[in-house]
């Protein structure tokens, strides 16, 4: 049965993911099209529109559809609510995702549901003064594999806390995001937030991706010539739920969770149509003194010294994103990190891909495609508090580490029809994030082959509102997990705003 489900999935064009919506980008409402050949930054998500006129353009302008009733253009056009003049402008919309889905796995069938409600309100002054808030409650039931993530780390992926329901095996639980930006200068901009942030061009990211839990972050923007630089500033934690980062004390749901401060710095060059990008992470303890915090953030670039003064204190990491563009061919982008700077044996994470808007010369046609690959070392840490984490939650690849990963994606686009689809091959390894490496070595890695697992999904999608990304959908969700000999598939649909990317492909 299992060979004919994999015959299925390989003749299938190519199957998609269980995810909300593949396209938005990492950047909220923004299509990635709109944004791309602008000459503007794409390193950093998500944008407020202090970043750049393209950004401002894009978030902050509102069409008029006067020749049709009220109703029908809120429903069909435009933003909920919209109130301007010369100086001020806010938007207001819904945001709302309601759906049936079932999982079908021919041993332990059962029915679901989502049920999101919530508001996204955002705006700007005077072109100086940039925010964007949202919040939204849900209850719901995950897949299956979701549920046993929620049994290990007590989280489900992308969130908080979580609240288990006794309907129907589901959770409850809340998510609130909040951003404001002030342009100082034409070429110097601050950003005050609580948001999931993005590092990179790929789906994923090897660097910082939106997994996890929204973070506290504060972080500068400065333009110099063909330079960009950006410090970030974010406040990650460590929950501790069912012990799984070994902490001397366990932490229960209603303690105060442990905490840790990560900095990121990033120097980007623009030539041609190429973009490099030096990347520096440091990880510093709630323990560390004031004077060494201090030195390790007010530092831009090369902290290894400071940190290495008490490795107990800090844990450092450095990357290289690089992207090549072109309207005609498409979009080639890479990355590449290094963990522990004193040696990087099986410390170290790779990415390298591809998309293009107009694949084959064929209008509105999305293609992309990518390889992952990380090593069983890496984003780990001595001991259990300063692992490359935040939430329970890995704070790049959702698989953690000691894997490698190859997927495809495809999308089409008619009028307001779209049909989204993508393949995920993913091989795990026997490592995780919260585990430990010694002080004087590293692992003694098992050399087993490692497990695969295939996850797909195929969507088909009608926009009501393009707008506010308010659609109708259905889709499926295929998923062989051949290390547990578990094949599934997760049929959904629903009526959602789709603003935000959740991650159910690991």
């Amino acid at each position: 049965m299992k060979k004919l489900h994999l015959i299925l999935f390989l003749i299938i064009p190519v199957s998609f993911f269980a995810q909300d919506y593949p396209l938005t980008g990492h950047f909220q409402n923004l299509n990635e099209e709109d944004i791309y050949y602008n000459d503007v930054s794409t390193l950093i998500r998500p944008t407020t529109g202090v970043e750049n006129q393209v950004f401002d353009s894009l978030i902050f302008t509102t069409q008029k559809y006067e020749d049709v009733s009220w109703l029908k253009r809120k429903l069909f056009h435009e933003h909920l609510l919209v109130q301007e003049d010369e100086r001020f402008k806010i938007i207001l919309d819904p945001i709302f995702d309601f759906r049936f889905n079932s999982t079908i796995s021919g041993i332990n069938d059962e029915f679901g549901y989502l049920n999101t409600r919530g508001v996204l309100l955002q705006g700007n002054l005077d072109s100086r003064i940039y925010f964007n808030t949202s919040f939204f409650e849900n209850q719901g039931v995950f897949p299956e594999h979701i549920e046993r993530f929620y049994n290990t780390y007590n989280i489900i992926p992308g969130y908080g806390r979580i609240k288990p329901l006794t309907v129907f095996n589901g959770y409850d639980f809340s998510a609130a995001y909040g951003n404001i930006s002030l342009k100082a200068t034409q070429n110097l901009n601050f950003t005050l937030g609580y948001d999931r942030l993005f590092i990179g061009e790929g789906y994923r990211s090897m660097i910082l991706s939106d997994f996890s839990a929204p973070m506290v972050y504060f972080k500068t923007n400065a333009k110099i010539w063909k330079f960009d630089f950006n410090s970030l500033y974010t406040k990650a934690l460590n929950p501790n739920f069912n012990n799984v980062s070994n902490l001397l004390e366990e932490t229960s749901i209603n303690s105060r969770y442990p905490a840790k401060f990560i900095s990121y710095n990033t120097l980007s060059y623009k030539i041609n149509n190429w973009n490099f990008c030096l990347i520096e992470i440091l990880l510093m303890t709630e323990d560390m003194p004031g004077w060494q915090k201090l030195t390790n953030y007010a530092s831009p670039f090369f902290r290894g010294f400071y940190s290495n003064m008490n490795t107990s204190y800090a844990n450092d990491l450095a990357g290289l994103n690089i992207s090549w563009q072109s309207k005609n061919i498409g979009i080639v982008y890479s990355q590449f990190l290094i963990d522990r700077l004193d040696g990087f044996k099986d410390s170290y994470a790779f990415q390298i891909g591809y998309k293009d808007f107009d694949f084959l010369n064929v209008k509105n046609l999305y293609f992309q495609m990518e390889y992952n690959m990380v090593g069983a070392d890496t984003y780990t840490f001595y001991d259990g508090e300063l692992h490359y984490s935040h939430y329970n939650q890995a704070l790049a690849h959702p698989a953690g580490n000691d894997f490698s990963e190859f997927l495809v994606i495809a999308a089409y686009s008619y009028d307001k029809f779209q049909l989204v689809a993508k393949l995920n091959f993913l091989k795990i390894g026997n490592q995780n994030i919260f585990d430990f490496y010694a002080e004087d070595g590293y692992y003694n890695l098992v050399t087993a082959s490692k497990p695969l697992i295939i996850s797909g999904d195929l969507q088909l999608i009608y926009h009501l509102n393009k707008t506010n990304r308010m659609q109708v959908f259905v889709g499926i969700s295929p998923r062989i997990d051949f290390e547990r000999n578990d094949d599934s598939y997760f049929a959904q649909i629903g009526f959602r705003t789709s603003i935000r990317s959740n991650y159910y492909d690991f």
